[in-house]
């Protein structure tokens, strides 16, 4: 496993990665297009707990695979299996079909990656606190965005209560108290990559703490969603705060079925939903630094973040997808007139996805955990 380089496209031949990626793609084709065809994902029950409407498994497929393929074309592969698979009776699904693009193909993308590359304790520390901090800002800079142009007006004029940074006169104040913890935790991180520390392990105390704090995070934001305070909203009401075609675009991505209700969305109301991405980020990224002191031997020797660096990049996939169909962007390649989100679709694209996606992680995480304990029991087979 030491010779594995991610971007190694002869790799890709080898069992390891050939394996991961045909069982891999079959399942994504079966999460992605048979189970919602067959209308098995759906239960309109559980949206009194979660939505989307209909709950798919892709993302945690992708992670697992790619984490164990290691390599660029079976992530690639997984990738494109998704969006092809991607599955919409509705004619108006060329306006989401790109974002499906972007979401399948940078999860996938980057879980191979960050589970492969080889790196030292001290460039791992620089790489979390970077990447961590920026999705914070990502969080705080879109909730800041859509505060300052009253954006959020739009739910509460349609009775619908929802969280959002809030603003004093015209200051917005949680949304600034969020960029400026993430810059400080970007800080502490880049300071602590700095310092070459080595030092020997004589149990695995760092690992465990790192594990639990990545699993309570992911399990604590799940549980949160569960848990927290929400307002529903159907079609009608989502059709007056979107307009129909940034309606259908949710629909297509998250509804996923022919006929009948089309969605039910949720709106948090103790939470501002582009919080809690980075929250969990946050803690992830703590726990990523135990396991980086345990595996490096402090910060000076090399690691791989192995399978669980699919959790490091949690909120970059939709902030491209609302960049990509932002009216700017739309308007400098000159398709404004056909499509694109306006403002206050974007709380409800973060939340659906960000639902989805912590579902997804946790279900990644068991996986993760009952194949590193199989390697663990057939290691020790070996041994005796």
């Amino acid at each position: 496993m030491t010779d594995v380089k991610y971007f190694h496209l002869g790799q890709f031949f080898k069992k390891r990665a050939l394996l991961a990626t045909f069982f891999g793609v079959g399942l994504v084709a079966l999460t992605e297009f048979v189970l919602p065809w067959l209308g098995h994902l759906r239960i309109d029950t559980f949206w009194q707990w979660i939505t989307p409407a209909t709950i798919i498994f892709t993302i945690s497929i992708i992670l697992v695979f790619s984490a164990l393929a290691k390599n660029v074309v079976a992530s690639t592969l997984l990738g494109v299996a998704a969006v092809l698979s991607f599955y919409s009776p509705y004619s108006t699904v060329d306006v989401g079909f790109f974002a499906v693009v972007i979401i399948y193909l940078i999860i996938a993308f980057f879980a191979g990656f960050f589970a492969t590359v080889e790196m030292t304790g001290r460039t791992a520390l620089l790489v979390i606190g970077i990447i961590v901090g920026l999705q914070g800002l990502i969080g705080a800079g879109t909730s800041m965005f859509i505060s300052l142009t009253g954006e959020f007006n739009a739910f509460h004029q349609n009775s619908v209560n929802i969280a959002y940074g809030d603003i004093m006169g015209r200051f917005p104040v949680y949304d600034t108290i969020v960029a400026i913890f993430s810059l400080i935790y970007m800080i502490v991180f880049i300071i602590l990559s700095r310092k070459s520390i080595t030092t020997t392990h004589s149990s695995q105390k760092n690992e465990l703490i790192g594990q639990i704090l990545i699993f309570l995070s992911i399990a604590g934001g799940f549980i949160f969603i569960l848990v927290s305070p929400s307002v529903l909203f159907d079609q009608n009401t989502a059709v007056s705060i979107f307009g129909l075609t940034n309606t259908q675009f949710l629909n297509s991505l998250f509804a996923k079925t022919i006929g009948g209700t089309l969605g039910t969305y949720t709106a948090y109301t103790l939470l501002n939903v582009l919080y809690l991405l980075p929250i969990v980020s946050f803690v992830i990224g703590i726990g990523l630094a135990f396991i980086i002191y345990q595996r490096a031997n402090g910060t000076t020797g090399k690691l791989r973040l192995n399978f669980e660096g699919p959790f490091v990049v949690l909120n970059l996939a939709p902030f491209l997808v609302i960049c990509a169909y932002s009216y700017i962007f739309q308007n400098v390649i000159g398709d404004v007139t056909h499509f694109f989100l306006d403002t206050p679709t974007w709380f409800t694209f973060f939340t659906e996805y960000t639902n989805l996606i912590l579902i997804n992680l946790l279900i990644a995480y068991i996986v993760f955990k009952i194949i590193s304990f199989i390697r663990g029991l057939a290691q020790r087979k070996e041994k005796t």
